[in-house]
């Protein structure tokens, strides 16, 4: 069976030297550009990224979807999504990357899933920027930058807590501009444990009675809950993750497309392939042939 290619970095590959480099890692975005010119290309991490942008121009494609780069721009990726990045050599900015286990040891797991941001199931990983919003968010890469270059006592505690800061801000202003996403309280929770359920489960479980004997709830409140929330279906939840992550399998990896329909359970690789033509208007083979072009 053929292996995946897509090759994972991580943040030990950026930083060698500094603070905690298995966990953490800050740069003025024009210094990473030079020092890793490997990052150009498709690929993926193993950890949490958040890039800011003060000057340039370009394209930031993540997860098969294109966002424009300009100054005030935010952008915010969870691990495991592949992304690739035209830049102006004009291009400025801020980037933190940050293991999952680093921000847990500070602040809980919940809260870092609570970030909408960071789901691989939205549509939007960016954020535009009022320029008070910029500030404030460069305030803390700021201070970021600024306990690195001169560590003392507790410099995880307050490197965790600037992070923390960054993304609850960031996090404030994602959700004011994104007021039809909120739901009620009791409600949002339940979508967030869907989520999650759906993030850890989709390989394997595509029947949504199984999500829903999960989270102990019936159907019915299981579809009005994802319908109030994101206006689609359980199932179409599920099944535009899998066919995500067969993008991302026929983009970066040698697998066949049949070994990619074994990977995620399909009895008949002729079916999963109806299934992502009916989803995307291409057959896996079209649609490979389209990417690498």
């Amino acid at each position: 069976m053929a292996e995946e290619t897509l090759p994972i970095y991580q943040i030990p590959d950026f930083e060698t030297e500094k603070i905690n480099p298995s966990d953490f890692y800050y740069s003025e975005l024009e210094v990473h550009l030079k020092t890793h010119l490997f990052i150009q290309k498709p690929h993926k991490h193993d950890f949490y990224i958040v890039l800011i942008i003060t000057e340039g121009t370009g394209i930031h494609t993540i997860d098969f979807r294109n966002y424009p780069v300009k100054p005030r721009t935010a952008f915010f990726l969870s691990p495991g999504q592949v992304h690739s990045w035209e830049l102006s050599p004009d291009t400025k900015g801020h980037i933190l990357f940050f293991s999952s286990s680093f921000y847990s040891a500070f602040f809980t797991q919940k809260k870092l899933m609570s970030f909408t941001f960071f789901r691989s199931n939205i549509s939007m990983h960016s954020l535009e920027l009022a320029m008070n919003e910029r500030d404030e968010l460069l305030f803390y890469f700021e201070r970021i930058n600024k306990e690195i270059q001169n560590p003392g006592w507790s410099s995880h505690t307050q490197l965790a807590s600037y992070t923390d800061l960054l993304l609850t801000n960031a996090h404030r202003y994602f959700l004011a501009k994104n007021q039809n996403s909120i739901t009620p309280a009791k409600q949002h929770d339940l979508f967030q444990k869907l989520e999650i359920l759906i993030e850890s489960e989709f390989m394997d479980h595509r029947e949504v009675g199984y999500y829903a004997q999960e989270m102990n709830i019936s159907l019915k409140q299981l579809n009005a809950i994802t319908k109030n929330a994101v206006g689609r279906t359980v199932s179409n939840m599920i099944l535009e993750r899998v066919i995500l992550e067969s993008k991302r399998l026929l983009t970066n990896s040698s697998l066949t497309v049949a070994e990619i329909a074994v990977k995620f359970k399909f009895d008949d690789p002729s079916y999963f392939s109806r299934l992502f033509k009916r989803k995307t208007s291409f057959t896996p083979e079209q649609f490979r042939k389209e990417i690498h072009s």
